[in-house]
């Protein structure tokens, strides 16, 4: 794993990235983001350079799994992953982004603060690239300790006039999303004996997703 990193949200790297998913046979993702900081051109030989994605409880990454070097607004490689979560391609070394798409689980880089898809590597074939992702998911705070919640509850997500995927909050509190767009509407129906912390409701409570690569977290309390 390199040294220098750092989180990369306010990038373009989603709208792209939706069409290399495209090209992997996946639904596309959807966000409009804004452009970063214009970068040096790049310069220098190309080399075949390979990371490596790690997912960081240990599950088994998503097979349809993109990684995208980028440069700017440049992608200079988009690329499935092989064994053991390794991917390979041929760019020239520097300073790039190296972004992680996936249609069936949204992705993002773990620990990025902003929550982000994208980290900043310094790219070659002499150093190892290490990337360590995480899933997306809907996530119920509870205040009261860590009880175990009822299988009753639903999570609805809405985009423009669509209906997503949802589903219930596990055990745990969790429920991992397989789409989520920017603009996307959450909304969690409580299970039976908990309320919203905030609001002191057990009715409906919904959120705009601003973020595509941060969890949806919702508090909730027992009466």
């Amino acid at each position: 794993m390199t040294a220098r990193r750092a989180s990369l949200w306010r990038h373009p790297v989603l709208t792209p990235g939706y069409a290399a998913a495209i090209a992997f046979g996946a639904v596309a993702l959807s966000s409009v983001v804004v452009a970063s900081a214009s970068q040096s051109p790049v310069t220098g030989k190309p080399e075949r350079v390979t990371v490596t994605l790690v997912e960081a409880s240990g599950a088994r990454l998503p097979d349809d799994l993109t990684v995208q070097i980028r440069h700017g607004s440049t992608v200079l490689a988009a690329d499935g992953i092989v064994t053991q979560g390794r991917s390979s391609a041929d760019v020239p070394p520097g300073d790039h982004e190296v972004c992680v798409v996936s249609s069936t689980t949204p992705m993002r880089v773990a620990g990025s603060d902003p929550a982000s898809a994208c980290i900043r590597e310094r790219v070659s074939a002499d150093t190892p690239t290490k990337v360590t992702v995480e899933q997306i998911r809907v996530v119920a705070d509870r205040t009261d300790g860590d009880d175990p919640l009822p299988n009753d509850s639903k999570v609805t997500i809405r985009y423009a006039q669509r209906v997503l995927p949802g589903g219930a909050l596990d055990p745990n509190g969790q429920f991992t999303p397989s789409e989520l767009p920017l603009n996307a509407v959450v909304c969690l129906d409580p299970p039976t004996g908990w309320r919203f912390a905030d609001t002191k409701t057990r009715d409906q409570q919904c959120q705009s997703v601003t973020n595509p690569a941060a969890d949806v977290l919702f508090r909730l309390e027992k009466p």
